[in-house]
C-alpha cells in the first residue's frame, strides 16, 4: 500500500500542478489589497496644463506608433507634481493623455481614488504632456496613477501606463 499512496500522491501532485498552470475555467483570484473602491469619496479634480516639443529624454525609443509613454512624479512645496509624457515616431497630428487618475491606499488597504485630471492634447507634435499638482498628497501615504495616452500618425491608437504603487517620500525639489 505503501507504493500505491506513494504513486497516487504523485499523480495527485502533477495534476494540481498541471491545473495551477491552466487556471481553472470559472474561478478568479484577487491580490490582496488590490480591490478599488469608490465609496462616498470626494474626488478632486485637477488642471492639467498641456507641454509641447520640450527636451525631455525619452531614452532609446522603439519604433511603433506611440514610443514611449512615462509617469515622473516628484514633490515641491506646493504638492505633488505629475509629469505625464507621451512621444511618438514621427509627426502626429493629435499626441495627448487622457482619464489621470490618483489612487491612495486607504488604512484598510483598500485603493481609493482621490483626484483626476481630463489631460489635454497637443497637435502636430513628436512629443507632449501635461503636468499637474497634487496639492492635497499626504506625505508617507501610497498612491499609484494611471492615465491612457493616444496620438495619431497614420492611424488613432492608444494604450495605458499606471506607475504601481509608491510610497511619497520624496525629498523636496526646488
Amino acid at each position: 500500500m505503501g507504493a500505491m499512496s506513494y504513486k497516487f500522491k504523485k499523480i495527485l501532485s502533477v495534476f494540481v500542478v498541471a491545473t495551477l498552470f491552466a487556471g481553472i475555467p470559472g474561478f478568479a483570484s484577487h491580490a490582496a489589497g488590490t480591490a478599488v473602491t469608490e465609496e462616498s469619496i470626494e474626488v478632486e479634480v485637477l488642471e492639467a496644463k498641456v507641454v509641447q516639443d520640450v527636451e525631455w529624454n525619452l531614452g532609446n525609443m522603439p519604433l511603433t506608433m506611440l514610443a514611449d509613454c512615462m509617469i515622473n512624479v516628484g514633490r515641491k512645496s506646493d504638492g505633488m507634481h505629475i509629469d505625464v509624457i507621451v512621444g511618438t515616431v514621427g509627426t502626429a497630428s493629435v499626441l495627448g493623455v487622457k482619464d489621470i487618475k490618483i489612487w491612495k491606499k486607504n488604512s484598510r488597504g483598500k485603493w481609493e481614488l482621490v483626484a483626476t485630471s481630463n489631460g489635454g492634447e497637443c497637435y502636430n507634435s513628436s512629443i507632449g504632456g501635461v503636468t499637474i499638482t497634487y496639492a492635497d498628497a499626504v506625505v508617507g501615504a501610497t498612491y499609484k496613477i494611471s492615465s491612457v495616452h493616444y496620438g495619431d500618425v497614420d492611424g488613432y491608437i492608444e494604450g495605458e501606463i499606471e506607475t504601481g504603487e509608491f510610497v511619497y517620500n520624496f525629498p523636496i525639489s526646488p
